[in-house]
This record gives C-alpha cells, sequence and structure tokens, in this order.
C-alpha cells in the first residue's frame, strides 16, 4: 500500500490537545509504525482552507460559527486533510478541515 494523503486529527484533553499525525495508508503493517483507524463519524461539518497555514485559524472559526449558527456542537476530534501542501510559502496549499458534530441541546 502507498502512502496517501497527509491527515492530522486534533483531540483536545485535559492535559492539553493530543495530536496525531499520519499518512492514509493501505497495506501491511511496517516496523516502527503505529496503525490506527480514525473513527468514522455519522456527521461532520466541512469546509476548505487555501493558503498559508498562518491563516487556518480564520477557516476554523468559520466553520465553527456555522456549525453553532445551524444548531450543531462539535463531538469530537477535528481533522486536517492536506490536500496539497508542496510550496515552501504555502500559497497553493489547500487543506480540508472536519468536524464531526451532534445537535446541540
Amino acid at each position: 500500500g502507498a502512502l496517501e494523503t497527509p491527515v492530522a486529527a486534533y483531540n483536545m484533553t485535559e492535559e492539553g490537545t493530543e495530536v496525531t499525525v499520519g499518512y492514509a495508508y493501505s497495506g501491511p503493517e511496517q516496523q516502527g509504525f503505529e496503525l490506527i483507524t480514525l473513527r468514522q463519524e455519522p456527521e461532520a461539518f466541512v469546509t476548505v482552507h487555501m493558503g498559508p497555514m498562518m491563516q487556518i485559524h480564520h477557516s476554523w472559526q468559520a466553520l465553527h460559527e456555522e456549525i453553532l449558527a445551524r444548531g450543531y456542537e462539535p463531538s469530537g476530534p477535528c481533522r486536517e486533510l492536506y490536500v496539497r501542501a508542496e510550496s515552501a510559502d504555502q500559497s497553493d496549499w489547500v487543506t480540508e478541515l472536519q468536524q464531526p458534530v451532534r445537535r446541540a441541546g
């Protein structure tokens, strides 16, 4: 199995932020690497951030505002899927933001 798109998952805990970083992968286990399966989420809000990571917080803020405005709330670790991350200046980077949700209330 080939290494595919890079992905990161961020989980807030009492100790701080737990970050899982890796690549989508399908194939046999490889020594020195831990294979995990990210939990399938029944519902999520998703958007795309274009450009430098230094400004990604604006996209996350807009996504969370939309989640709340539509009567939902975050319900699990958020994820970033790095669709394109090649240029050194990050001007052409494309990052998919994924936030699992549930109905508020």
